[in-house]
């Protein structure tokens, strides 16, 4: 979901492993936010067409949450993170328990139990899946699945669609399949708040929008057995992030040995 406070006119896009649940529990509990949507817009009861928590911009307004005019009176804003520590945080949910607890879940607002039973089946088999691939590869073998596989197929689907379209389809521009690998659906927004310093980029968000007090953001969500993510990286799985996402990592100031404890603005967003 993105979570919308209309008293405010903010409007928050829930970027997977950045934080996104710690603020937005603070934005639904002290500032009156709603999910937008409500529930998982499903097509046939099988296919999610926009997730009630993790969407896009471009999302809400194809499938009328919001208009594009409205969204003009909204200051948008996405968490991103060190892309180094974002892929870490991921492996380790596969290889601990946390997915496993999600998809075995019985509370409603569990992802799994969200879009009915016959949604629940797919979703809970997909993560199986993944789970078993993510144990039994390896991180270095499992970031050459998330990184570098997707560039290739992004490759071989232009050549494709060149011959159909007579030119590249922006769907499958090599630049948005690399931001979105690096940074998910941060495209469009007026902000990017940083995972290194969340407090702190929240309430400068606020202030912009017109809150008049400092609101502390709890630590929920966290993933078991995780650790520094320098410890996770052999030099080959280092290398595989540096090299395929280079133009990525240096958008927001990224590296391996990222300290960014001086730098504590708010960025504006790249559009892509």
């Amino acid at each position: 979901m993105a979570i919308i406070c209309r008293d405010y006119k903010l409007l928050f896009i829930q970027v997977p492993g950045t934080g996104c649940s710690s603020v937005s529990k603070v934005l639904k509990e002290q500032l009156g936010g709603e999910k937008l949507p409500q529930q998982d817009l499903m097509l046939a009861g099988k296919y999610k067409l926009v997730g009630e928590k993790h969407n896009s911009l471009e999302q809400l307004v194809r499938y009328n949450l919001i208009s594009s005019s409205e969204l003009k009176s909204y200051l948008t804003f996405a968490t991103v993170r060190n892309p180094f520590d974002r892929f870490a945080t991921a492996y380790q949910r596969y290889v601990s328990s946390w997915w496993e607890t999600m998809i075995e879940s019985d509370i409603p607002d569990c992802p799994a139990n969200r879009s009915g039973t016959a949604y629940r089946e797919r979703y809970v088999k997909n993560f199986q899946k993944q789970i078993e691939l993510a144990r039994g590869e390896g991180f270095e073998n499992w970031l050459q699945r998330k990184i570098v596989l997707p560039q290739r197929f992004d490759r071989r689907v232009k050549v494709g669609c060149k011959r159909l379209l007579k030119k590249q389809s922006p769907l499958f521009a090599k630049e948005a399949v690399r931001m979105n690998l690096a940074y998910p659906l941060i495209a469009g927004v007026d902000e990017v708040i940083r995972f290194e310093h969340l407090e702190s980029d929240f309430n400068k968000i606020l202030n912009k929008a017109g809150v008049d007090k400092y609101i502390a953001i709890p630590h929920t969500n966290k993933t078991p057995g995780k650790k520094s993510y320098r410890e996770q990286y052999s030099p080959e799985a280092r290398a595989i992030v540096e090299r395929e996402l280079t133009k990525e990592l240096a958008r927001f100031g990224y590296s391996f040995a990222s300290d960014l404890s001086s730098n504590k603005e708010t960025s504006k967003a790249v559009i892509y």
